[in-house]
């Protein structure tokens, strides 16, 4: 098999049995091209691709002065590229194995402390229905702990009001049941009642909660200037996140006493991308923790 074949059946692989995005998958399309054009020859075959040849393009990517992270990112493609092959049956040894990751620095996640968000959550104008919107994203984010790009893929129908829940969709296309509080819900309701009047033209063009002025969905890059505009008027540091929320939903519940299991499964989080085996909890109890330990269950 060739080096181009061998690409085109690992995306293959990727969107059939992996069920990938197709972000994700372009992601490793572009990495694996850079491959290509190191060896300077498509066609050339996988097996004389050996790990001095890898090494010697992980040799360039440092030449670059690439961040560690985009290094590391391109290692992992790497890597993954050439599991498939031996998994796939052809090759018999896995070259890539042995290729090394950058040392990391470490790096502290950003918590806000409850006097900080309280702060934060109360400065968007609720007599507007921009300020209604914002208020609730926010509010969502920390109350569930979701990441920004699931946060903005919540449609209207994922929200079960009689339930006091919403669905999401993770990575991997992953969907999972999140528990809301009764003021969650009211919120949401509130807001509902004032979304057509964002839209300039007051003419909505999707299903989506969260919507901006031109009436579409807003994307991972606005919630993040609103966050920011936010974070200013408190007079916050900026190295705060969107992410920041979701880190202190999960602080704060471990301080109040929540099992690490029950906010792991809250989170999304896959077994794949951590050390640590997760217990399955099933809905009610997830429930019963989440009114028991997030502070905001409590709230008003």
């Amino acid at each position: 098999m060739n080096l181009i074949e061998a690409v085109d059946s690992f995306g293959n692989f990727l969107k059939i049995e992996k069920n990938a995005s197709d972000h994700t998958i372009r992601s490793y399309m572009n990495d694996l091209v850079e491959l290509i054009n190191f060896v300077k020859d498509e066609s050339i075959d996988i097996k004389e691709i050996d790990f001095f040849a890898l090494r010697g393009y992980i040799t360039t990517l440092y030449d670059r002065s690439l961040s560690k992270s985009s290094i590391e990112r391109k290692i992992s493609t790497i890597k993954s590229f050439f599991k498939f092959l031996t998994q796939k049956g052809y090759l018999e040894e896995n070259h890539a194995r042995m290729l090394k990751f950058p040392k990391k620095e470490k790096k502290l996640f950003k918590v806000f402390n409850i006097d900080d968000l309280f702060t934060l959550l109360e400065l968007p104008d609720k007599n507007t229905p921009q300020g209604i919107r914002d208020a609730l994203l926010m509010e969502l984010m920390y109350g569930t702990g979701v990441r920004v790009s699931e946060l903005v893929g919540i449609k209207i129908d994922d929200i079960d009001f009689q339930g006091l829940r919403v669905r999401v969709r993770g990575k991997g296309k992953k969907e999972r049941m999140i528990p809301l509080a009764e003021f969650h819900i009211d919120f949401i309701k509130k807001y509902l009642a004032t979304r057509d009047d964002i839209p300039k033209s007051r003419t909505i063009k999707t299903d989506k909660l969260f919507i901006n002025k031109n009436g579409t969905s807003l994307s991972d890059r606005s919630v993040r200037r609103i966050v920011e505009k936010y974070l200013k008027m408190a007079g916050l540091p900026l190295d705060f996140s969107p992410h920041s929320f979701r880190h202190s939903f999960a602080t704060h519940m471990l301080e109040s006493g929540a099992d690490l299991r029950t906010i792991q499964s809250l989170l999304g989080h896959s077994s794949l991308s951590t050390t640590q085996k997760y217990t399955h909890l099933n809905l009610s109890d997830i429930l019963k923790i989440y009114d028991e330990a997030h502070p905001f269950a409590r709230k008003r």
